[in-house]
């Protein structure tokens, strides 16, 4: 069993102060094989709030793995956003914005979905997609293959709408490289799910971790479970001056037809 602990839009420059140490102290009890950030790591991509955004991941257990989301590239700074959008980003979190992890069992491929032409809304590059399914057909056959983006092209949980240009397209090119889950943020809310398409993937999504912008009643992180065919997450709430307390448990098995819920 593969456990892997889900963060993101941890919003370094607007930070609630008070969830910090409890979930580097959940982190840390929870001994997972990999942590993932899928992206947001910063507020407004400045030097300092990359540099907070650093000593944290430092301080994660496991092998991390993280990708850019969109306010990892500079807002205001137009010429820097278009030029070299995640510079400040590579300095801090390292060069390659879509990194490989491999466990055993289980193979994590990074896609970065930022757009520095429109800054919110994500896209799927073709590049990006040849080199997901390039890593997932090279990978063991029963090795369960997970996608790490910020945005994903599937709406959010209160029924929004994918904030991703071509949502089909983004389903359709995650399908043919053989993804099994995709793991990703940007909502800030908590969202599980595969009934929204037919490609057989399951979307694990999680809300703000540390943030004070927050879009539900609480910050949110996971703990996901993976076997040779199942995933069981498990969400983790932080609510007023709290730590983070276990909530739900969700269980999904994956069969000849795709993902069902398990008991």
């Amino acid at each position: 069993m593969i456990r892997v602990l889900h963060l993101s839009d941890v919003h370094f420059g607007a930070v609630d102060a008070r969830r910090v140490e409890p979930l580097l102290a959940l982190a840390n009890d929870l001994r997972p094989d990999a942590t993932v950030l899928s992206g947001d790591m910063t507020q407004r991509a400045r030097p300092e709030q990359f540099a907070a955004a650093r000593a944290f991941v430092d301080r994660l257990p496991g092998q991390v793995i993280c990708v850019p989301g969109n306010h990892d590239m500079p807002l205001h700074n137009l010429w820097l956003r278009l030029i070299a959008p995640f510079a400040r980003y590579r300095r801090a979190m390292g060069p390659e914005l879509e990194p490989t992890l491999t466990l055993p069992g289980a193979v994590l491929q990074g896609v970065t979905t930022a757009n520095p032409l429109v800054w919110k809304a994500g896209r799927l590059r073709r590049a990006s997609a040849d080199r997901l399914a390039a890593t997932f057909a090279a990978a063991p056959r029963d090795a369960m293959r997970i996608a790490v983006l910020h945005h994903a092209p599937v709406p959010a949980a209160d029924g929004t709408p994918a904030d991703m240009a071509r949502p089909a397209e983004v389903l359709a090119a995650l399908a043919r490289a053989g993804t099994d889950v995709v793991l990703s943020g940007h909502t800030h809310m908590p969202h599980a799910g595969f009934a929204e398409t037919a490609a057989g993937i399951l979307f694990l999504q999680v809300g703000t971790a540390i943030s004070t912008r927050l879009k539900t009643d609480a910050n949110d992180i996971a703990l996901i479970e993976i076997g040779a065919a199942s995933v069981t997450q498990h969400a983790f709430l932080a609510r007023g001056n709290k730590g983070f307390v276990q909530a739900a448990s969700a269980r999904f098995l994956k069969g000849p037809q795709g993902w069902r819920a398990g008991a």
